[in-house]
């Protein structure tokens, strides 16, 4: 399983990105793989001078419902440690649609420059299913 960024056409899931674009993040353009660990990292983001911030995306969650799993970290861009704990996004949700996710970023991130990273991890059953993808990717300024 890769993060690839196209147009999804897993068997399940969506079949375009967030508004009908033709291009999202998807765990594989298709059906994502059993024991897949994959990480999906943004470039660099400067969030010097700020008070506080927000992660703002559209997702698609169509993973097993039981232990596949996902988070939101935030790291620094100089040396990749993480800043703060992960943030757990439910794949106990089936999504028939984007949804739009918020997450504040963490305190420890403000005022830094940092890189985002979704990561994915799907247990070893066989599964049908599309994944996790997201589109639409901003930052906000509280």
């Amino acid at each position: 399983t890769l993060w690839e960024l196209g147009t999804p056409s897993g068997t399940t899931g969506p079949i375009s990105g967030a508004g009908n674009s033709a291009n999202a993040w998807s765990t594989n353009l298709s059906d994502y793989g059993s024991n897949s660990d994959v990480s999906l990292r943004s470039p660099a983001i400067d969030l010097g001078n700020l008070p506080s911030a927000t992660l703002r995306f559209a997702a698609f969650r169509d993973a097993d419902g039981f232990a596949d799993t996902a988070v939101v970290r935030f790291l620094r861009a100089a040396d990749e440690v993480q800043l703060g704990p992960d943030v757990p996004l439910d794949m106990t949700i089936f999504d028939i649609d984007w949804v739009p996710i918020s997450i504040p970023i963490d305190p420890q991130a403000v005022g830094q420059n940092i890189i985002i990273e979704w990561n994915f991890v799907s247990d070893g059953s066989l599964d049908s299913f599309s994944g996790f993808s997201i589109d639409n990717v901003e930052v906000d300024v509280d």
